[in-house]
C-alpha cells in the first residue's frame, strides 16, 4: 500500500513523533511504501535519511509549504495516489480547514488523542466524523467519542520497546548513580514536554512537601527550562521553594533530546516517576517507566486509571477538592464523573477540562513509595508485566493498523 502519515516532524522529541515514527519504520520493513508529512519541518522532500544517534528513516520526508499542510494537502494527496492517509495530531490542529479537504483517493485514519473533560475540543468531534476510522489511543478516548459526540472509534494504545526500556542490573544501576551523584539519594524523575498542560507548578509544590519529609530525596528534571512553550518559569519556581540543592536537569533541550540509550539510563536513576499533569492523551513516559520498573504516581484524571490504577504499577493523586468522591464508581459513565470532578478541573482553552492535581495528596503518595523500597518493587514488576501484555509496539500496536489500513484498503 501507498501509506501517507502525517504527524509531528520524525526528527524532532515529541510523543507523536515516537509513535509515527515507529509505526512508518513498521510499515516500511513490511514492504509497504511509506510517505512522511513531516509537521514543524520546513524544507525540501528527504529520502533515506540518518539522525546522528543512527535513527534511519528508509523513506520519503516531507516538509510544509504551510502549518500541518494545509494548503497543500489535497494536491499532495493525489499526487502521490495514496491508499491510506493516517493522521496522528490533535484534532483541534486540523479544525475547521480540514473539513473542506479533497483526501481522495486515500481512505482515512486518525489516531486521536483526548487529553482532558467534557468532549473533544469544541466542534472538533467534527473532524472525526470526516474520517473513515477514527481510532483513539486509550480507553477513555473511545468512551468519551461514543458518550459525548455518539462516534463509534476503535481503540489502539500507544506503545514501546520493552527491549530499549528495561531495568538495568544492579550493579549496573550503581555505577550509573554513581556518575550522577545519586547513589546516597532518593530519586523522583518527570519526563515531561515543559508546556502549560503538564501543570509542573504542582510538580515543584508537591516535591517542596516530600523535600520536608524525605531529607535524602531529589527530584530528577528530564525537560528544557528554556523551553518556548514553557507555562512557568521553572528555575523561578525551584529558586521560590528554596529547591536549588534539591532538583537536577538532565540537561537535555526541546530540539536535542536524549537517545534510547540515555533515556533508559534516566528512567533508571528513578525510585519514582512523578507526572502531575492536567490530563494526557496516552502517556508514552509512563509506559517507558513502567518497562523500566518505576513505580508512577500521576494525576488521577483521564489515562491514569486505565494504565497506572488498573495495572496496580502506581498511584493516582487524586484532583483538588474531590477527598470523598469514590472515582472508581464513575468510570463506566464519562458525563457523570466529569460532573464529579467539578471542584477539581478549569476550563482551558478550546473549552476542554483540565485537571488540578492535589499536591499535598500527590506528596503523601510519593513519600509512602520512597519510604517502602518492598512496594515499589512489587509496583515497578507490575508495570513491567503489563507493558509486556498490552503495550509493546511492534505486537499490540503496528499490527491492529496494518490490519485496519488492509480493510480499508480491500
Amino acid at each position: 500500500m501507498k501509506i501517507i502519515i502525517l504527524s509531528d516532524s520524525p526528527m524532532i522529541c515529541t510523543g507523536f513523533s515516537n509513535q509515527s515514527r515507529l509505526l512508518a519504520k513498521y510499515l516500511t520493513d513490511k514492504g509497504h511504501e511509506i510517505h512522511y508529512f513531516a509537521n514543524a519541518y520546513q524544507g525540501q522532500t528527504l529520502k533515506n535519511v540518518e539522525l546522528e544517534d543512527g535513527t534511519k528513516f528508509e523513506y520519503k520526508i516531507y516538509g510544509q509549504n504551510s502549518p500541518y499542510f494545509q494548503a497543500e494537502m489535497g494536491e499532495m494527496i493525489k499526487r502521490i495516489n495514496a491508499d491510506i492517509f493516517m493522521i496522528l495530531l490533535d484534532t483541534f490542529m486540523l479544525y475547521p480547514w480540514f473539513l473542506n479537504v479533497d483526501t481522495s483517493p486515500a481512505k482515512t485514519i486518525f489516531w486521536y488523542p483526548s487529553d482532558g473533560g467534557a468532549g473533544l475540543p469544541v466542534n472538533c468531534e467534527n473532524i472525526l466524523r470526516k474520517i473513515d476510522r477514527p481510532v483513539a489511543m486509550s480507553m477513555f478516548g473511545k468512551k468519551q467519542v461514543e458518550e459525548y459526540h455518539k462516534i463509534k472509534a476503535d481503540y489502539i494504545p500507544h506503545g514501546t520497546e520493552p527491549e530499549r526500556f528495561f531495568k538495568m542490573e544492579e550493579s549496573q544501576r550503581f555505577v550509573l548513580r554513581a556518575k550522577w551523584g545519586l547513589n546516597d539519594k532518593l530519586v523522583v524523575g518527570v519526563v515531561a514536554r515543559n508546556q502549560p498542560r503538564k501543570m509542573l507548578d504542582r510538580t515543584i509544590k508537591a516535591f517542596k512537601l516530600v523535600a520536608q519529609e524525605v531529607p535524602n530525596a531529589i527530584l530528577l528534571l528530564h525537560l528544557d527550562p528554556r523551553d518556548n512553550a514553557a507555562g512557568w518559569d521553572m528555575i523561578n519556581l525551584i529558586r521560590r521553594y528554596n529547591l536549588e540543592n534539591r532538583v537536577r536537569f538532565t540537561g537535555m533541550t526541546a530540539f536535542h533530546g536524549f537517545d534510547w540509550n540515555q533515556m533508559n539510563e534516566v528512567y533508571n536513576l528513578m525510585d519514582v516517576f512523578f507526572l502531575s499533569t492536567s490530563g494526557e492523551g496516552f502517556g508514552i513516559p509512563l509506559i517507558e517507566a513502567m518497562s523500566c520498573e518505576v513505580p508512577i504516581v500521576a494525576t488521577d484524571y483521564t489515562t491514569t486509571r486505565e494504565i497506572i490504577v488498573r495495572n496496580n504499577c502506581g498511584y493516582a493523586a487524586k484532583l483538588v477538592g474531590t477527598g470523598d468522591i469514590s472515582l472508581s464508581t464513575l468510570e463506566g459513565d464519562i458525563p457523570v464523573y466529569d460532573d464529579a470532578v467539578i471542584n477539581g478541573t478549569l476550563t482551558g482553552s478550546w473549552q476542554v477540562e483540565r485537571g488540578i492535581m492535589d499536591v499535598e495528596d500527590a506528596a503523601e503518595k510519593i513519600i509512602e513509595l520512597l519510604n517502602d523500597k518492598e512496594l515499589r518493587e512489587l509496583m515497578g514488576s507490575n508495570g513491567r508485566k503489563a507493558v509486556m501484555e498490552q503495550y509493546v509496539f511492534n505486537k499490540h500496536v503496528a499490527p491492529k493498523f496494518e490490519k485496519i489500513m488492509e480493510e480499508l484498503y480491500k
